[in-house]
Order: structure tokens, then sequence, then C-alpha cells
């Protein structure tokens, strides 16, 4: 079996300071899935809402996990597909970032968030998936950057005093069924 892959994108996932073991910091979960915990209320939002037609929804499975799950079409515009939490307020200030444990099929994906109840500012970070391997991955809030309606706005941060949405997003223009599995979703602290 070639390894060069799986390699490659733990190696790449290094270098950019984003791949992370628990054990080094403490961390607050967010979602953690365990008896199908629905702690945290969840939406799903497609392309439909601006005439495309792709497919995708969330589901917690028996192995105590959250799945992504759908069909990408390029038709009428689309090509994108996304779950978000919603309903909760979070004051993430003490912490630096997001760790996400996920399974992917190798798509890129993002980890995204919003902040202050903004639903036409959202804050996104690529999260590449390794084919059928679980890989935590912590993205610091200042790696985040400010997007509205997919289009990069320049200047903005996202600020974790009050963290309104947690979510992931497919956005990368290819048409096909996806499948993301999600672990947990934490806020980690240095230190």
């Amino acid at each position: 079996m070639n390894q060069t892959p799986l390699f490659v994108s733990i190696l790449m996932m290094f270098n950019a300071g984003i791949l992370a073991s628990a054990s080094e910091s403490k961390a607050l979960v967010l979602a953690d899935f365990e008896n199908n915990q629905r702690s945290l209320s969840w939406r799903t939002v497609n392309d439909g809402v601006m005439g495309g037609i792709s497919r995708g929804s969330y589901s917690i499975g028996d192995k105590q996990t959250l799945f992504f799950k759908g069909d990408i079409s390029l038709e009428n515009n689309g090509g994108f597909s996304s779950i978000r939490t919603y309903g909760k307020r979070h004051d993430l200030s003490d912490y630096n970032g997001f760790e996400i444990k996920v399974k992917g099929d190798g798509r890129k994906y993002y980890l995204t968030s919003r902040a202050n109840n903004r639903n036409m500012l959202a804050f996104w970070h690529p999260v590449q998936t390794v084919k059928d391997q679980w890989v935590t991955v912590r993205v610091p809030f200042n790696k985040f950057y400010a997007t509205s309606f997919g289009k990069r706005i320049p200047g903005l941060r996202l600020q974790p005093k009050n963290i309104t949405s947690v979510g992931f997003m497919l956005y990368d223009k290819k048409s096909g069924t996806f499948s993301l599995e999600v672990d947990h979703i934490s806020a980690y602290k240095n230190g």
C-alpha cells in the first residue's frame, strides 16, 4: 500500500501548524456525539438557496460520530453543501482555536464559523481530508478568513468571544458524492 499521499498530507498539515494531538493541551469539547448527543442544533444549507440542486445532510451514527454526506451538482451554478450549528453562543476567548477529528473521502472541506449571529458573514479554513483516514486538525482562530456568499473579504478576523456557529462546507466545485465523518469538535488552548 502506498503511504506517500498520507505522509505528504500529514507533513503539509504539520508544516502549517495545524496538526496536533489532544493530549498536548486543555480542550473544551463542543461536540463529541456520544449517546447521540444533540446539545448542539444542526442545520443543512445547500446550494438550493441560490438555485443549485446539490444535496447534503447530516446524521449521528451508531459509532457516536456525525456524518455529513450528499451529492454535489454543478448544474444551475450550484456546487456546495454545508452543515452548521445554530442557537448557542460560546465565549471561546480563552482558547486558541478549534480542534476537529475527521475522516473524509480525500476532498477538501472547509471548517466554518460565525460570530455574533451574523449569518451573511462566515469565516472559513480549508481542511484537506485523507481518504478513509482519521486526521486530527487544529485551526487557530486567527487563521480563519472572512467570506460572504463564497467571496473572500479582506481585513476581518473571527472574534472568538461570541461564537454562534461552527460547521463544515464542501465547496470544491467538483460534482459527485461526498462523505465526511466527524468524531469531535473542540476548542483548544495552548500550554
